[in-house]
């Protein structure tokens, strides 16, 4: 039943990271010079790296997309100048350990874009979440935050480290929460698949 529900939602997560990606019409730069890039976020870590239930230790394997238009400058055009060092953009991604655990979310990532390289980025998710043979968590309902920090490349790739915290937000009594810390690779796309 766990494999079955991972599958179905890796290839649910990967459909709708690519399709929207493909069917946005292609903006110019002119429009706004601030765009980032649709991104496909492969990443990696140390689930329950913090060890309040140690035998529980598991790989964590992730999978994301973000959209690149910024909330701000979609809502309101006159968010443009601000685009150039804070931008909201979208997620979707699923999430995977070495026990089984599943975890499909959404949410929303918060980029601080310090000079041209450095990119801070506080993001939160609110997804199901199944166990697997891994840590029980209280809730099927499961709430992420994250910290990343990292290096945005020329070609709009980024390299970042981040440490995150899942819980059910006291949804139940029972509420343990998990700490991963891990890293990811942003990839545009566009160099994936030409838009």
């Amino acid at each position: 039943m766990c494999i079955q529900f991972t599958r179905l939602a890796l290839v649910v997560t990967l459909l709708l990271a690519v399709l929207p990606a493909q069917a946005a019409p292609a903006r110019s730069a002119a429009t706004n010079p601030n765009r980032l890039p649709n991104t496909l976020v492969i990443g990696g870590g140390l689930y329950d790296f913090s060890k309040n239930t140690p035998q529980l230790e598991a790989i964590d394997f992730r999978l994301e997309h973000r959209w690149g238009i910024s909330l701000l400058s979609a809502i309101a055009g006159h968010n443009l100048r601000m685009d150039s060092w804070f931008q909201i953009h979208p997620v979707l991604g699923f999430e995977t350990t070495s026990r089984s655990q599943a975890y499909g979310f959404g949410g929303l990532a918060f980029d601080f874009l310090v000079g041209r390289h450095l990119v801070l980025t506080v993001s939160s998710a609110v997804g199901l979440y199944d166990a697997g043979a891994g840590k029980y968590q209280g809730s099927i309902v499961e709430f992420r935050s994250m910290l990343e920090a990292g290096y945005r490349f020329k070609n709009n790739m980024r390299l970042t480290a981040f440490v995150s915290h899942m819980s059910n937000a006291h949804l139940t009594n029972f509420n343990p929460g998990a700490n991963t810390i891990g890293g990811y690779l942003h990839i545009p796309v566009n160099m994936i698949f030409s838009e």
